[in-house]
């Protein structure tokens, strides 16, 4: 998108995950963990694609073990106390692989949840290898000061090799004034969905004039793909359009616009029975079962089904195609696999148009120290 880089080859270990990325962007993928993976391997792949060296690694170890909403076996946390001295395989693997490349890139990029910068163990020391052989910075950027309708905010470290200037330029800063892109602005030309089995047909759009961003987003799409939603039990559904634009199930119940015994009501899938209590609600994370605002900025996109991310006016969790949209993939961009890891892939990528940000920034800094050419 920035026009400074082409991706020559990916690693992927989920092979649905895979697909889509051969799908849409072309490049080779590699279907296997991180760890079995030799730069040899990426280097084979680039001179067989055409290319003498691989300039730049872009890449976002699994952020899982430093989310601040996991608490259980797989944090960082408890895997420290089981293993005192253990190093992160995926970040260690990252690394070597971008120190086993020679001609070493010119640059390297990598992405994670901010969680991971309060364990030094891990950031630090990524930053302190990088640092052998790079200038390096990073910086917390903020998803929706680049044109994504999205309050989404990640770290980005980033080094630069044979660079002279400032490392603070390395990254685009937060711009300190941009136009706040709301869910409005992003969905409201896509037509409207029941709470009922999804179909995978196209769609037209909706008539009307597209905002700017829609116009952006469409490219040359003549029809809507994806534009389909799992589908909630009925009760929940009715729990749904008691909760107000911005609130979450948790405090619509605290201040009393579900009625007591839709509250409670329980419902059954397949052989378990699904019911709420005081204590179910206590214990609920205020980042789930939250109905967005459509004049606002979206919260951060997880994965819509187990965060129950609902749609502003309709009754019913919010499509593939419209997380694809929040995020900031075109409409021409395809996922594969099943609703479910159609959501995950959308959840776990970084919104292209802040990609394109960086790219644009990164690649302009490369040209005007000679670095690169055109």
């Amino acid at each position: 998108m920035s026009g400074f880089f082409q991706p020559v080859v990916a690693v992927e270990a989920n092979s649905v995950v895979a697909q889509t990325y051969k799908k849409n962007i072309g490049a080779d993928v590699l279907v296997q963990k991180v760890q079995a993976i030799t730069s040899g391997d990426l280097l084979k792949k680039a001179k067989e694609n055409g290319y003498s060296s691989i300039q730049a690694v872009v890449g976002g170890p699994p952020c899982k073990p430093f989310t601040f909403s996991n608490k259980g076996n797989t944090s960082w946390v408890k895997i420290k106390e089981e293993n005192e001295d253990f190093d992160h395989p995926d970040w260690l693997r990252y690394w070597e692989i971008i120190e086993g490349l020679e001609p070493k890139p010119k640059a390297v990029i990598v992405e994670n949840v901010m969680g991971v910068k309060k364990y030094d163990e891990v950031f630090a020391k990524f930053i302190d290898r990088i640092g052998k052989y790079y200038s390096t910075t990073f910086r917390k950027l903020h998803a929706n000061r680049f044109g994504v309708p999205q309050n989404r905010t990640r770290i980005f470290i980033a080094g630069v090799k044979d660079y002279n200037g400032d490392p603070e330029k390395i990254l685009p800063f937060n711009p300190e004034t941009f136009k706040k892109v709301t869910v409005k602005d992003a969905i409201r030309d896509l037509p409207e969905l029941s709470n009922a089995p999804p179909s995978s047909n196209p769609i037209e759009y909706l008539k009307g004039r597209p905002s700017e961003y829609q116009k952006l987003m469409r490219q040359n799409s003549d029809l809507v793909y994806d534009h389909t939603t799992h589908i909630v039990h009925p009760v929940m559904a009715e729990k749904f359009a008691c909760i107000p634009q911005g609130y979450n199930l948790r405090k619509a119940w605290i201040e009393g616009k579900i009625p007591e015994a839709l509250m409670m009501a329980c419902y059954s899938i397949g052989v378990r029975q699904k019911k709420f209590s005081e204590n179910t609600l206590k214990n609920m994370h205020s980042n789930i079962y939250r109905r967005l605002k459509w004049e606002d900025s979206s919260v951060t996109i997880t994965h819509v089904r187990k965060a129950v991310l609902i749609h502003p006016l309709q009754n019913r969790l919010i499509s593939v195609r419209e997380a694809a949209r929040i995020q900031s993939f075109p409409d021409t961009y395809r996922f594969s696999g099943s609703i479910s890891q159609q959501y995950q892939q959308i959840a776990d990528a970084v919104p292209p148009l802040l990609a394109k940000a960086i790219a644009l920034h990164l690649g302009r800094l490369l040209l005007e120290n000679q670095m690169i050419g055109r």
